[in-house]
């Protein structure tokens, strides 16, 4: 068993991107409160996965970057303008005898316009236009794609939570019965009303509820951290989520 428990802490270490020997320091499972529910409805949840993961996020930006694509193709069939201007300052000094120095500046220079409008092109522009349209279909197809797949793992985690939270509450509901049941055993016992073998059996049963608590309460924060990677909470700073009170 503690072999087992240093070769995970190793794991766990090599997974963070540290020395398999560094030393973690974890969270006893007892001192974690466990929620007795979710909050939010699982409508909630999926609509805050839809406004923040981030690959949906990139998907839709996508989006937007091919419909700017297509402005840019349909730019391409008007005419554009273009001014230029050369401005050249001069100044002059000049003397005559008997007079004093002179001197004359000016500003002088050149105003252009030029305007290009591309008449024929072989269909060229047709088809750039074209590809950036499809372009957009195929980006927005990703994005519906993505937006249901969301929706179908936030609805999987979300009832996973729940299955979860349950089988917690069934747990507890045997810990507290077999304490109670090796409790009155251990009593009977020493009044000599049961035998050892009880004591043992009642006593195997505590230790195979304890287990099962164990269980379920890991499998509750394991849910609850599934939920909180499938909604994008994980990356969210000072987000609140359903969680421990």
């Amino acid at each position: 068993m503690l072999g087992t428990e240093q070769i995970a802490a190793g794991n766990l270490a090599t997974v963070l991107g540290t020395s398999a020997t560094t030393t973690i320091h974890v969270q006893p499972l007892s001192e974690l409160a466990i929620p007795e529910s979710v909050d939010e409805s699982v409508d909630v949840a999926i609509n805050r996965a839809l406004a923040q993961r981030p690959d949906l996020m990139q998907q839709v930006a996508d989006v937007r970057s091919a419909n700017a694509r297509v402005k840019e193709a349909r730019a391409a069939y008007y005419p554009s303008l273009s001014f230029t201007a050369s401005p050249t300052p001069q100044s002059l000094y000049g003397m005559q005898q008997q007079f004093p120095w002179g001197h004359t500046a000016g500003l002088t220079g050149e105003l252009g316009f030029k305007l290009h409008w591309t008449v024929f092109d072989g269909g060229a522009r047709k088809s750039r236009l074209a590809q950036a349209e499809a372009n957009v279909r195929e980006a927005e197809a990703r994005v519906n794609v993505t937006r249901n797949q969301i929706a179908d793992q936030v609805w999987a985690a979300y009832s996973n939570l729940n299955t979860a939270l349950r089988q917690r509450q069934a747990a507890t509901a045997l810990l507290a019965a077999s304490s109670r049941s090796y409790d009155a055993a251990l009593e009977s016992y020493k009044y000599g009303l049961r035998n050892l073998l009880d004591v043992t059996a009642a006593q195997r049963t505590l230790a195979h509820a304890r287990s099962t608590d164990v269980l379920a309460r890991t499998r509750v924060l394991n849910a609850l951290a599934e939920l909180a990677f499938r909604t994008g909470d994980s990356i969210q700073p000072n987000t609140t989520r359903p969680g421990p009170p």
